[in-house]
């Protein structure tokens, strides 16, 4: 696919070097996928081209490509390989962006390295009751001099057995104080052949042939203090960089298999001849082959975006977590019409539709499903939008009688005072009759503080003047006038409003 224009010349390079290669594997690689075997000798090939330091800086031996380089390989790799790309995702995201952030120095000189050379790593987050929920993880780490003891296990986890270092998070703290701080997780690397460190089960996942995805048993596994990354209590704050992070790699991984979907869908209609013509002319697939297209160009450009935004050091939580779930539900949209387009042979085995149409839908739920996903967009969308959701200030106009918007500042505010609030309720009626106010909203025409407002609001509540809706803690979060606080504030006339429109015996 073309490069973005931001790309720099290693960015291209680094393109192509990874298609040739993966062009050259794909043989053997398709080979793994029917023999179900784990294709180490493409792992080690890969390591030795090095694509897995893209994003390591080049004091660590790595490429110091950034995120873009991460997501060119991701994409690449996966543009051959469904299996292949997601292990080498799993080696990106096995702790390098939580290393680079929290990692100590000599944890970086200890471990990028190896990352960089293609050591097989990946991530433990799963368990048994928590998958979503992600802090409820129940791996019990408990400090004992210079090390931890690590009991519990991990499940779903991708590499599992063939991976030689694992990022894996466990409870420090049962406090409901940091519990509720999310300061109950601490994250640490555990490395393959630690005592009382093993594989309990080897998992069947959809789309996995060559994948190796299973259960992990920790039995008073002892990790050293200086495998701990980041402080204890921290696990929450590296566990999300994280997966930011994977959830970015992982969108390029699904637009990959959006290529895959175009490179046989549109060549296999404009060969396949029903009703005395190539289905390619039959109007519904053109349409469906159109919104191939589309899909696949919008997942591309958000995806190196979002990548571009990482590299410049900005806050991409929005964008990572809206980007996994736009590329897996695109991805799946396509595998669906790719399917139809090639009928019987998209569920065949012998094309590669197929595989994609199964790992699409399995994307649905690795990385973090696409609901917690937009729970992660909505709560930080929220907070770091907070300025684009303002809703802005209207009156009356005086002409119309009508609500409008105003950039005028309120020319004076009124003291505070039962009939000024009430005054400023009814107000807000005739402009946005069936809202509540904030206690914001309300300060924008009252000179007073929080708290001296509330006093107020409570009184007229006391007198049955206005409706209040309070938080679990009891606070008062939004307020509205009630009929009588209404009748109270300005005589009914006020309130009424007709078009001219409105004859007088249509009204009563």
């Amino acid at each position: 696919m073309e490069a973005f224009p931001w790309w720099t010349e290693e960015h291209k390079k680094l393109a192509k070097e990874v298609r040739e290669f993966m062009e050259r594997v794909a043989p053997r690689e398709m080979e793994t996928r029917w023999s179900r075997e784990f294709p180490f000798d493409i792992y080690e090939q890969i390591g030795e081209k090095g694509f897995t330091s893209a994003a390591i800086p080049k004091e660590y031996g790595g490429m110091g490509l950034g995120c873009t380089g991460a997501c060119i390989v991701a994409e690449e790799i996966h543009s051959v390989s469904p299996g292949v790309g997601r292990i080498v995702v799993g080696n990106m995201m096995g702790g390098l962006r939580q290393l680079l952030e929290f990692g100590t120095e000599e944890q970086k000189r200890r471990f990028l390295p190896g990352i960089a050379k293609g050591e097989i790593g990946c991530v433990g987050i799963t368990e048994m009751t928590a998958g979503t929920d992600a802090s409820g993880m129940e791996l019990e780490a408990r400090r004992e001099g210079n090390a931890y003891i690590l009991n519990g296990k991990k499940r779903f986890i991708v590499g599992a057995g063939v991976a030689k270092r694992y990022f894996v998070y466990a409870r420090t703290s049962n406090k409901p104080e940091d519990i509720a701080k999310h300061r109950h997780l601490t994250a640490f690397i555990v490395e393959k052949g630690t005592p009382g460190f093993t594989t309990e089960k080897i998992n069947e996942i959809l789309g996995f042939e060559n994948v190796q995805n299973g259960s992990l048993d920790f039995d008073n596994v002892i990790v050293p203090v200086e495998n701990r990354i980041g402080e204890e209590g921290e696990g929450w704050r590296v566990l999300m960089e994280g997966l930011n992070f994977e959830r970015t790699l992982i969108s390029a991984s699904a637009a990959a298999w959006q290529r895959i979907l175009l490179k046989y869908a549109v060549p296999y209609s404009q060969r396949r001849v029903q009703f005395g013509r190539p289905t390619i002319d039959i109007p519904i697939n053109q349409q469906k082959i159109a919104d191939l297209i589309m899909r696949l160009k919008m997942t591309r450009m958000a995806v190196y975006y979002t990548a571009y935004l990482w590299d410049m050091g900005k806050d991409v939580t929005i964008e990572s977590s809206m980007v996994k779930a736009i590329g897996a539900e695109n991805t799946f949209a396509s595998a669906c019409d790719a399917t139809q387009i090639m009928g019987g042979d998209g569920v065949n085995r012998f094309y590669p539709v197929q595989n994609i149409f199964e790992v699409a839908k399995t994307d649905y739920i690795a990385g973090g499903t696409l609901e917690a996903c937009r729970i992660t967009v909505f709560r930080a969308g929220l907070r770091l939008m907070a300025e684009d959701m303002r809703m802005p200030r209207r009156v009356i106009s005086e002409k119309l009688g009508v609500p409008v918007p105003t950039a005028e500042p309120v020319k004076k505010k009124l003291d505070l005072s039962e009939d000024n609030v009430l005054t400023v309720l009814a107000e807000d009626y005739r402009i946005n009759p069936g809202l509540h106010m904030t206690l914001d909203d309300i300060k924008q025409y009252i000179d007073a503080d929080d708290a001296e407002l509330v006093k107020t609001i409570e009184s007229l509540e006391e007198k049955r003047l206005v409706m209040t809706y309070r938080t679990k803690k009891g606070g008062i979060q939004l307020v509205k006038a009630n009929y009588a606080g209404l009748k109270k504030a300005f005589p009914k006339e006020y309130y009424r409003w007709f078009p001219e429109w409105v004859s007088e015996e249509r009204k009563f």
